[in-house]
């Protein structure tokens, strides 16, 4: 629920005495805990309904699918596996699902999608939808357009506290058994998003970035760029945050296809693993002031923990940031 400053003025001229009436509202948003659940790379297996049901369980209030669907020339596949949570997804087209023999035109039917790059809000997260596969996103093209004027209104709004990012291909990677370049640190793909984004992606204040693409989980320290495959790191804490410079980016390609082994670990990741399907729940607590990230395994272990916390006004007893209206009346 939002209230915005305003002010509501009524002067009243009775037996020549007049009375100035005015209430303040001051701006301040109160919120319940809320959730998303995240995850790319699904196939259509038994671990993808386990990942469905991991994720089911955590009752999100948006599911954000980051690429890499059913593997096949249709869609029905993994449409019917979600379909628990379809009315709660939104899909990044991933580049098993950019081509029209793959399905394409069943998947942006099936949630209501004319172009796939979008954005959304839910509360005081707004959420930027890229795509890295079906069309171009190099400096000058539409959705390079579209994604500097979103995040420019985004940054500005002072409704939205979170700005979250997600695509299929990956930013920053750790080495790993896939074979194909675009699963590189240093391929041309990752290059060349890193060269077009992420500086942006500072300037305007994005807090998380989510991947896929590469099998496995990886999550990295807050980061900036600095025009090579290793960003900055701009904090070296290994849980808890507070506001950092730059992002935490997350490469969540665990939803249940099969699995790229790690051959190494970068040194701007702090957590990752290779042997477990699972999904990220990323819940906005203290209302609205703090985003916790968690990786569940789809056995139920909870395998990496995260949190970024920005600053607010909190009462001593609850935790809660709350702005009350004030009234003032005179004459």
């Amino acid at each position: 629920m939002f209230f915005s400053y305003g002010k509501i003025t009524l002067i009243s001229a009775a037996s020549g005495c007049f009375l100035l009436f005015s209430i303040v509202a001051t701006s301040g948003i109160v919120f319940a805990d809320f959730n998303f659940g995240a995850a790319g790379d699904w196939g259509c297996t038994s671990s993808t309904s386990s990942t469905v049901s991991n994720i089911k369980g955590k009752g999100p209030e948006r599911v954000l699918a980051v690429g890499d669907y059913s593997y096949s020339p249709t869609a029905s596949c993994w449409l019917s596996k979600i379909n628990d949570i379809k009315s709660k997804t939104r899909i990044a087209i991933g580049n098993h699902e950019d081509d029209s023999d793959e399905g394409f035109s069943q998947y942006m039917s099936a949630f209501g999608l004319s172009k796939t790059y979008y954005a959304f809000g839910y509360n005081n997260v707004h959420v930027l939808v890229m795509d890295t596969d079906h069309v171009s996103f190099s400096t000058g093209s539409s959705q390079y357009n579209f994604v500097k004027s979103d995040l420019a209104y985004a940054s500005q709004n002072p409704n939205i506290k979170w700005i979250i990012v997600y695509l299929h291909k990956e930013f920053y990677t750790s080495p790993n058994t896939c074979s194909s370049s675009s699963c590189s640190n240093t391929g041309s793909t990752a290059k060349s998003l890193r060269s077009t984004y992420h500086a942006m992606f500072d300037k305007y204040g994005v807090d998380v970035v989510l991947q896929g693409h590469v099998h496995n989980y990886q999550r990295t320290y807050p980061v900036t760029y600095d025009g090579t495959s290793s960003p900055t790191i701009t904090s070296s804490s290994s849980t808890n945050y507070n506001d950092p410079k730059g992002e935490i980016f997350v490469i969540v390609g665990t939803g249940g296809v099969n699995f790229h082994a790690l051959s190494g670990k970068a040194s701007f990741v702090k957590t990752q693993q290779d042997k477990k399907f699972g999904a990220l729940n990323i819940v906005v607590t203290n209302n609205g002031y703090k985003l916790l990230g968690q990786y569940y395994s789809n056995g139920g272990s909870k395998l990496d923990e995260f949190s970024i916390t920005k600053t607010g006004t909190s009462t001593s007893t609850t935790g809660k940031y709350v702005y009350g209206p004030s009234l003032s009346l005179s004459g």
